[in-house]
């Protein structure tokens, strides 16, 4: 029998590898990771990716850019329970990116605090993402 597409099943699927980032991401909090600065913000990136596209899905749409500001802005147009406090982690995280850049410039790796910062406001916005999709997750 052939499943039939389900908008709830994509968002708690979304949601579920998101949560899996954020397990090595929140065990970094209590024992520093064996994994580098890099990695870890590699894994907070796909992180967000998963948790916003979670919360679109939720919403019954594709998210339409994958990066980390533009993919905010867009669940903001679907949910008024973001906040400028998760704005800001978003826009943050973006700012080590240089994807579609027609600059030439490498990308940055954030130093200890900055990803310390990183991780608690994707605590914040997983927190969100649960409570919104808790019924389907």
């Amino acid at each position: 029998m052939i499943e039939l597409f389900s908008w709830d099943k994509q968002a708690a699927s979304l949601y579920k590898e998101a949560q899996g980032y954020m397990k090595v991401l929140e065990g970094h909090l209590v024992k520093p990771s064996r994994f580098d600065n890099a990695l870890l913000f590699n894994i907070s990136v796909m992180s967000l990716e998963k948790l916003l596209a979670s919360l679109l899905s939720y919403y019954e749409t594709e998210p339409e850019h994958h990066t980390p500001g533009a993919m905010f802005r867009e669940a903001s147009k679907y949910d008024n329970g973001l906040t400028e406090n998760m704005r800001n982690t978003a826009i943050f995280m973006q700012k080590f990116e240089a994807i579609c850049s027609f600059d030439v410039k490498a990308y940055k790796t954030p130093e200890n605090e900055e990803l310390l910062k990183i991780i608690h406001g994707l605590i914040e916005i997983r927190n969100h993402v649960i409570d919104v999709l808790k019924e389907t997750i």
